[in-house]
């Protein structure tokens, strides 16, 4: 394995040679300078054991401070100086400006420090588990070594002389040259090894990494040997800066790298700031590390990371100014017996207090002279590279010093990578270990945990999304979102069922149900008259129009009749809200017009969102919620007992069902919410609206379902006629004539109008009619009797079936209505009137309408359902046009029978066949129509780009999409 590693180092070392050629020719250094980063070159690896550390101590510089110095270096790099450390900070400046006063001229007070070093060594010592492993320790760590700040040789007890005046010298320099906190093209980053050069670590390498009380002797970081690609032997450096990875002794260059020092608490310790001068050029505090961390870095995965990190460095930028403090760790110092080094370990390594003195002088020039990558900072003294000065020179000149201090740290690395068996770590040796802390919830302060409010926020806003309110949403989507999806599902393969040929039918499996004897609960007595309710989007004005329209109630629409934009929903409910704490007076800015409530408003009703939508603004443990438990929680939550107390209650219309089975999971909301909520069990009551064909089939079951909590149906035509259009969309014998061919009274509408009667009143339950879609013609009195005049007709028609109250979709047709039902039903509902007389089988409710195909009905489908859609793109789900108040529900009746009659090839009355070129065709022609109708300028101010395209991909499509808010909400959301 040492072979092996060898090898590769021998050619990463060549390679490294190649690049350096290249760079710039060195600056001209002092002969002191030289000496000392020679020092730091050479002297590596030379003493890693305790024997070697001790009888390498007095060759440092004459100036021995005992003969163990190994083990004082040791307490030195694990922070155990005489001088303790400052707490909080990286190290008392102080500290190591007293240690290198006693370098060099107070033996005396050297040896004592000393003296303390070896009882702490001792100490360690004793705690040792395995003097093989402390020994691969060493050897890991002094391949990691980097340079130590000049600092840290005024610390270590050992110094040469030489070298202390150099790092003295050095300190101005370094103190200027340590506020660069980034390699040159690459920001300093917690997750970058350190590089002297940069002033980001200059003990990093080390990282605590100590054997037998000694700190483990690493290649000296000069420029030519941290930045070069020379740093082959940073093994034990790599290992631990994928687990320190920047938690350096460097000065964070913002405070945002101070996280690097304190995340994992497994860095060196960090020099104090340019502001301390001399006192800092002569000081760095001692490095503190893991050495559990040291146990897990003598691979040579860690190697290849660390020698990566040494080719990206580049020259560091001169002139940025320091960070004004650098966090450490402050994880115990390493704590390893000493221990003698493996046979097949490189020569020991010079003393810690040489390596550290050498390597601050080192850095300290290279740092002021522009950290240039490549190039050695200063030249190391003869006597710590074992050559005279002459010697040395040629050596450097040659490159020969390099090479073999990389292949002195290589060997190291070997022994420590043969040792040590490799711990499990990350993908990269600059990448720490630690888990990056989950991306934070966009929720909104002092929200329940898992609820994200995606959607921007207004005024008032947070009056809706209180933490209650969302707390309550979030219980409702983790009890019943899966119980949703299946239905959902089921939905789907019933269709699948259609589409093979099958029709719906009524359920065997219910049959006792429909043939019981029961009825539904009691209702409450402002839902006993219904007899004129009209339905509206959840605007303010709209609000307190139809409030005051003298109809008897009003259902507030968040489906069908509101375009779901985020503003709307929530403003919506705010203006619900406002409405029962008599806040909903206003006066429009636009027009200066007063809006007040009046003195005898209508009962409110809401219409939350079907089954089949979601709102995405708002997401429960990362999925969007259901719109439909969005809408009802909200509104219940905020409402419910201020309802109570006003002698009313939360009442609701239920949209889309299909089956009982959707009914039994609203049965279950509604009971959950009023436990919840703390009111009485059937307070709430629902109204559900028959307007798909397979819920037409299991009106009774949907009612028991329902029975506690069931106030009656309402008869949908409108989505009623769009539903049989889909649910038989394989059917090429179930084609539709023209849209107003398709009238109330006649084949499967009549059939199931006159069923929902017969249902309801048998079960106590009272019958609602469908909506009567005209609006006033102001400019055209006579067309404006006419349309009236069959407001009046289809009225009669309701109330002689039977019908317990009626739908109007503007304030103006309110007295038309009321009229019909004040003249043939004089009682406030007509409950009592069994249509026993009603027999309604399957064939019935399948039979199509007979009519013709025409071309202008052709093109009006066009018209209206690309008008709606940009409408609804732009926020407003209920839109007059052609005199009639389309909503949802009458759009998709229209893209529904163009699609049909493309899929059939249907022949329109004049002989034109359906196909898509005339569809595009005539899609043209009509828009050109449109914009002439509206003006240029609104044309072009408006959405119909998008209008047009959805309108188009819906009718060619090859299946028939479900409903056209699906991909429409998506051009909102």
């Amino acid at each position: 394995m040492a072979a092996k590693t060898s090898r590769r180092s021998s050619k990463k070392n060549k390679k490294a040679d190649a690049e350096i050629a290249s760079k710039v020719a060195e600056p001209k250094r002092s002969k002191t300078a030289r000496s000392a980063a020679a020092a730091a070159d050479v002297g590596e690896t030379k003493r890693t054991g305790a024997k070697a550390s001790r009888s390498a101590a007095p060759k440092a510089g004459g100036k021995s401070a005992g003969k163990s110095a190994g083990k004082r270096a040791a307490a030195a790099a694990a922070g155990k100086s005489t001088d303790k450390p400052a707490k909080g900070k990286v190290a008392k400046a102080g500290t190591g400006k007293r240690a290198a006063e006693s370098v060099g001229k107070t033996p005396s007070k050297s040896k004592a420090a000393g003296k303390a070093a070896s009882k702490s060594a001792a100490k360690s010592g004793a705690k040792a588990k395995d003097a093989k492993s402390a020994t691969a320790k060493s050897a890991k760590a002094a391949k990691a070594a980097k340079p130590v700040k000049a600092g840290k040789a005024a610390r270590t007890s050992s110094a040469a002389a030489p070298a202390e005046g150099a790092a003295k010298r050095g300190g101005k320099r370094a103190a200027a040259a340590k506020a660069p906190a980034r390699t040159a093209g690459r920001p300093a980053t917690a997750r970058t090894a350190a590089k002297p050069a940069t002033g980001r670590s200059a003990g990093k390498s080390v990282t605590g990494k100590s054997v037998g009380g000694k700190p483990a002797a690493g290649k000296s970081a000069t420029a030519k040997g941290a930045t070069a690609k020379a740093t082959r032997g940073r093994t034990a450096a790599s290992g631990s800066a994928g687990r320190s990875t920047g938690r350096s002794a460097a000065p964070a260059r913002t405070g945002a790298r101070r996280g690097a020092a304190v995340t994992t608490g497994r860095s060196a310790a960090a020099p104090t700031t340019a502001a301390r001068g001399k006192a800092r050029a002569a000081t760095t505090p001692a490095t503190k590390s893991s050495a559990n961390s040291g146990s897990k870095s003598g691979s040579k995965f860690a190697s290849k990371s660390a020698s990566k990190s040494a080719v990206a460095a580049a020259p560091s930028k001169p002139g940025r100014k320091p960070a004004s403090k650098t966090l450490a760790s402050k994880t115990p110092a390493s704590k390893s017996p000493a221990s003698k080094p493996p046979a097949s370990a490189s020569p020991p390594s010079r003393t810690s207090a040489s390596k550290t003195s050498a390597s601050k002088t080192s850095a300290s020039t290279r740092r002021a002279s522009g950290g240039t990558k490549g190039r050695t900072s200063a030249t190391p003294p003869a006597h710590a590279t074992g050559l005279s000065a002459a010697e040395l020179s040629r050596e450097r000149a040659a490159g020969r010093v390099k090479r073999a201090v990389r292949r002195a740290v290589s060997s190291v690395g070997e022994a420590g990578s043969s040792a040590i068996k490799p711990a499990p770590r990350s993908t990269s040796a600059l990448r720490p270990e630690t888990k990056p802390r989950p991306r934070a919830a966009a929720r909104k302060a002092g929200g329940p945990q898992g609820v994200a409010v995606k959607g921007r926020m207004g005024p008032r806003y947070t009056e809706i999304l209180s933490p209650g309110a969302l707390a309550f949403l979030a219980e409702l989507h983790r009890k019943f979102e899966e119980r949703r999806r299946e239905c959902l599902e089921a939905r789907r393969e019933r269709q699948a069922r259609f589409d093979a040929g099958e029709l719906p039918d009524f359920l065997a499996e219910t049959q006792e149900i429909r043939d019981g004897d029961w009825t539904v609960g009691p209702i409450p007595a402002d839902l006993q008259d219904r007899r004129v309710e009209i339905t509206g989007p959840v605007d303010r004005k709209m609000i307190v129009n139809a409030l005051n329209s003298g109809a008897t109630h009003f259902m507030a629409d968040f489906e069908d009749a509101n375009s779901p934009t985020w503003a709307n929903v929530i403003e919506g409910q705010i203006n619900l809200r406002d409405r029962f704490e008599d806040k909903i007076d206003f006066t429009d800015e636009t027009s200066g017009k007063r809006y007040a409530l009046g003195e005898t408003p209508a009962v409110l009703i809401v219409r939350p969102r079907g089954w089949h939508l979601v709102e995405e603004h708002l997401t429960v443990d990362g999925e969007p919620i259901s719109a439909a438990l969005f809408d009802f929680g909200l509104y219940v939550f905020h409402n419910a007992k201020t309802l109570l107390a006003r002698g009313t209650g939360p009442y609701f219309y239920v949209p889309k069902l299909e089956s009982h089975l959707e009914a039994r999971l609203w049965n279950e909301v509604f009971v959950h919410a009023q436990e919840k909520l703390g009111i009485p069990h059937g307070t709430i009551k629902a109204t559900v609206l028959i307007e798909t064909l397979p819920g037409g089939f299991e009106m009774d079951e949907i009612l028991y379902e329902l029975r506690d909590h069931a106030a009656g149906l309402n008869a949908g035509r409108w989505d009623y006629i769009f539903s049989f259009i889909k649910k038989l969309a394989k059917r090429a014998d179930y084609v539709l004539p023209d849209r107003g061919q398709v009238v109330m009274g006649k084949a499967f509408l009549g059939a199931y109008a006159t069923l929902l009667v017969k249902t309801c009143h048998r079960r106590r339950a009272f019958a609602m009619g469908g909506m009567a879609a005209q609006i006033p013609i102001k400019n055209d009195p006579a067309a404006n009797e006419a349309a009236f005049a069959k407001v009046r007709a289809d009225k009669e028609r309701e109330v002689n079936d039977g019908h317990d109250g009626t739908w109007v979709a503007h304030p103006d047709l309110v007295p038309v209505a009321k009229e019909v039902f004040d003249r043939l039903m004089p009682q406030p509902n007509q409950v009592d009137r069994q249509r026993d007389d009603v027999v309604v089988g399957q064939e019935d409710l399948l039979r199509i309408h007979e009519g013709t195909k025409t071309e202008d009905g052709f093109r009006l489908n066009i018209r209206v359902g690309v008008q709606y859609i940009e409408a609804w793109l732009r926020g407003r789900g209920a839109v007059p046009i052609y005199n009639l108040m389309e909503d949802a529900a009458t759009a998709e009746i229209s893209r529904a029978q163009i699609w049909q009659w493309l899929q059939y090839g249907a022949v329109l009355e004049n002989g034109i066949a359906v196909t898509p070129e005339f569809f595009e065709t005539a899609l043209g022609e009509e828009m050109d129509r449109v914009k002439e109708e509206i003006g240029a300028e609104a044309y072009d101010a408006g959405r119909f780009p998008e209008a047009i395209d959805l309108f188009k991909r819906l009718s060619l499509a090859p299946e028939f999409e479900d409903f056209l808010t699906l991909p429409a909400y998506k051009l909102i959301a």
